[in-house]
């Protein structure tokens, strides 16, 4: 096994575990400048490092080194069955997320057409505020990462619109034309996104989208909504299967 790769290894564990070259080499008890030659290839690891660096970076020795071997699609794909099986519900989608920015960054680096490295940093770590626009357009398909969204299209299932598909296009869109459509819209989003169980109240609305509630009430109709009576007062959040709708209107800025 070539220290290239065992250089490569050690840096995208290291970045993946988030820690600096610093923060390493004093768990290890060695320099910095060790540290940073070991990431550079220019030396190799004591063997006697090897079993604390695989413990501490929670992976095999042949994982460090490289040597895993090759496993197919479908041995992946039940590999992470059992993992999310086995994680806390609470850990899930924040597991979930790294994995689909992995992905991305998979389609847009070494691991696909090899546009970009990928060994120098943790992609699928960064904070989602500083991913404006990341996109990957191909013959095959698309992958787009912006801020909290993560998309990806095959190009092999594209099927070409039938009249009645652009016609309900046509009608989704026409109630989202009016600015004062949008505001409420984003409103109802920004009072409800981070609570699943919480529906916002008319006036609630009308006050952060600065329409009057007898405007909000009448765009609130032709909006993907789910609505709760509570006795004779309703309240509203964007209906579950739409939830993507506010972060999918966003990129028509970009």
């Amino acid at each position: 096994m070539s220290e290239i790769k065992i250089s490569e290894q050690i840096a995208f564990l290291r970045h993946q575990k988030g820690i600096t070259q610093e923060v390493l080499a004093r768990k290890l008890g060695v320099t910095n400048q060790t540290v940073s030659k070991w990431e550079a290839g220019q030396c190799f690891p004591d063997m006697m490092f090897l079993p604390e660096l695989a413990d501490y970076f929670e992976v095999s020795i042949d994982d460090l080194l490289g040597h895993t071997e090759k496993k197919s699609l479908e041995s992946l794909c039940l590999s992470l069955k059992k993992y999310f099986t086995d994680l806390p519900e609470e850990k899930c989608f924040d597991n979930v997320w790294c994995l689909a920015a992995q992905l991305h960054e998979i389609m847009v680096s070494k691991g696909y057409k090899r546009y970009l490295p990928w060994e120098e940093k943790n992609y699928s770590k960064d904070a989602m505020k500083l991913w404006d626009m990341s996109a990957c357009s191909e013959a095959e398909g698309n992958a787009l990462r912006a801020k909290d969204l993560i998309l990806y299209t095959n190009n092999q299932a594209w099927t070409k619109p039938r009249k009645f598909d652009m016609r309900e296009v046509e009608h989704a869109l026409e109630a989202l034309t009016e600015k004062n459509a949008l505001k409420v819209l984003f409103a109802l989003q920004e009072l409800t996104v981070h609570d699943f169980d919480h529906f916002a109240s008319i006036s609630d609305i009308a006050k952060m989208a600065m329409v009057s509630e007898s405007e909000a009430e009448e765009i609130l109709v032709n909006l993907p909504v789910m609505v709760r009576e509570d006795q004779d007062e309703e309240s509203y959040r964007i209906d579950g299967g739409m939830a993507w709708l506010p972060s999918i209107l966003l990129l028509m800025k970009l």
